[in-house]
């Protein structure tokens, strides 16, 4: 199963203190060594949360709160390579299925 190593950030620095998350990022489930980053927490920002992009805002993801094991909603499209949802810590595929582990490219 692939974890999702989840990583917490605020608009203005990296690895910011519990409390002050912002933003988050995870580990590719399918390209070893790439991540996807700088994904809005709703609710945590000023910034005007649109799920579609297309109105003046952003996309943003509900969280569950917890950092260990952390469950974001809506899916996470991202653009590059992997459409899925984080549950738990883990990645989990459109269907809820838990995603193998990356390979090295």
């Amino acid at each position: 199963m692939s974890d999702a190593k989840v990583t917490f950030d605020s608009l203005d620095e990296m690895h910011t203190s519990p409390g002050k998350e912002q933003t988050f990022g995870f580990a590719c489930p399918l390209h070893k060594g790439r991540r996807c980053e700088g994904l809005v927490i709703a609710g945590r920002t000023a910034l005007k949360r649109d799920p579609q992009g297309k109105n003046g805002g952003i996309a943003q993801w509900d969280w569950n709160g917890n950092r260990e094991a952390p469950t974001f909603h809506p899916s996470i499209n991202c653009s590059r390579c992997w459409h899925g949802f984080i549950v738990d810590g883990r990645c989990l595929s459109t269907s809820k299925q838990d995603e193998p582990e990356p390979i090295a490219p």
